[in-house]
């Protein structure tokens, strides 16, 4: 993480990047990924909504949850602008470390979403 503040540092990730971006697989694994995890970062959003919409739950995420008491509605705005951001990075550097990380928390937000549905009753 430190060698990332040096110019050398960069460039490696830089180069690490690029060929990990040149395994087609990978690539396709990586949008594959990124396509599922918008997908259940919509049905957060819409899950987290209807629960507490109906008060039978509430955000347990503090960054999530403060970002809604600042902004109101606009939390949509800045979970689906963060959902951009982590997807352009996974875009950027499909290794698999990344992708494997990155599978396993969608999982798990996938599964937040499941809970979310049970929470409000939909299920």
């Amino acid at each position: 993480m430190f060698t990332l503040a040096t110019g050398r540092g960069r460039k490696k990730l830089s180069d690490d990047a690029g060929m990990a971006r040149r395994s087609g697989i990978a690539v396709m694994i990586a949008w594959m990924s990124v396509i599922i995890y918008n997908i259940v970062g919509v049905g957060d959003i819409i899950s987290t909504s209807l629960a507490i919409e109906l008060g039978r739950g509430q955000e347990a995420n503090p960054i999530i949850r403060t970002a809604m008491e600042q902004t109101g509605s606009g939390w949509i705005t800045f979970k689906l602008i963060m959902q951009g951001v982590i997807s352009y990075m996974v875009l950027w550097f499909p290794h698999w470390i990344v992708l494997t990380m990155f599978t396993f928390a969608t999982t798990m937000n996938a599964l937040v979403v499941y809970n979310n549905f049970i929470i409000g009753g939909f299920i």
